[in-house]
């Protein structure tokens, strides 16, 4: 044993065993061989109130494939953002299966969905959710820090995310010295940071005046040219028009799913659109 006592060999350790963990399934191997990557069947999420139950999201059947850039759109209380969380592996259905790249989600452990949203989903949000004390570049830097990645890799990946975002002057700022605009592009370097597969947007442009949230889509659009796929929620018509299909939910159910006419077409599972809304 080495004189640390075992604990210069744990980062290692992690990460084998994170690599382990991630390599891909049966399942994982078709969904990439068709392109696909989520798959929602039939599902539900029925948060109980006392003696009343709230359907959030009811039997919602709904896929993208890598590349698409989708626009979910509805009323308050429709269900967007518990999609959001259910597609980001942060909350479970009640019901029905979700896949994401091919691999059933329900079940896993809480340090395999941690793993998950780690390394394959990024996550922007209208309130930027940027650590105030800490620069545009630690601000960057953090999923990296948590992620193990080291010293050398870290720097090199601040510098282009920040430049990718069109913000390396301010890598020295703290939040507090940027615009909202600003901060966003922040946001999204540091979900980008870490590669993901799949990057989830929820309003990122609602606290921004319409000429910096033009930009800010604008950035997006790249990055979904880039090869990025990407969800956005929206109540912004405008917003919602750049992306290439725009799914709307009401009561928690699929409204509506319609391809845009600049991008790809729409991929609903059967049962999409079935059943009334209201």
């Amino acid at each position: 044993m080495h004189e640390c006592g075992g604990e210069c060999e744990r980062p290692e350790r992690a990460r084998l065993e994170a690599a382990t963990a991630m390599s891909p399934e049966p399942g994982a191997r078709a969904a990439e061989a068709n392109g696909e990557l989520i798959r929602l069947e039939r599902v539900s999420r029925v948060y109980r109130m006392g003696d009343s139950e709230v359907r959030a999201l009811d039997d919602v059947s709904l896929t993208m494939r890598r590349g698409e850039f989708v626009a979910l759109m509805g009323p308050s209380g429709s269900g967007k953002s518990t999609l959001l969380n259910v597609v980001g592996c942060l909350d479970s259905p009640t019901s029905g299966a979700y896949l994401f790249e091919g691999e059933p989600v329900q079940g896993l452990s809480d340090d395999r969905l941690a793993a998950i949203r780690q390394s394959r989903i990024g996550f922007i949000f209208q309130s930027y959710h940027l650590v105030p004390r800490m620069t545009a570049a630690r601000n960057v830097e953090l999923p990296m820090l948590l992620a193990g990645v080291e010293p050398g890799e870290r720097r090199e990946r601040v510098r282009a995310a920040l430049e990718d975002v069109g913000i390396a002057r301010r890598a020295r700022h703290r939040p507090d010295e940027m615009s909202g605009g600003e901060r966003q592009r922040v946001a999204i370097a540091r979900a980008m940071v870490m590669r993901p597969h799949l990057l989830l947007a929820d309003e990122p442009t609602g606290n921004l005046d319409s000429r910096t949230g033009d930009e800010i889509v604008a950035l997006l659009e790249r990055l979904n040219a880039g090869g990025l796929t990407i969800l956005l929620v929206t109540h912004d018509p405008r917003v919602a028009a750049h992306s290439g299909r725009r799914v709307r939910m009401r009561d928690g159910r699929v409204q509506d799913d319609a391809a845009g006419e600049a991008r790809g077409s729409a991929s609903v599972a059967p049962g999409a659109a079935a059943g009334s809304v209201g």
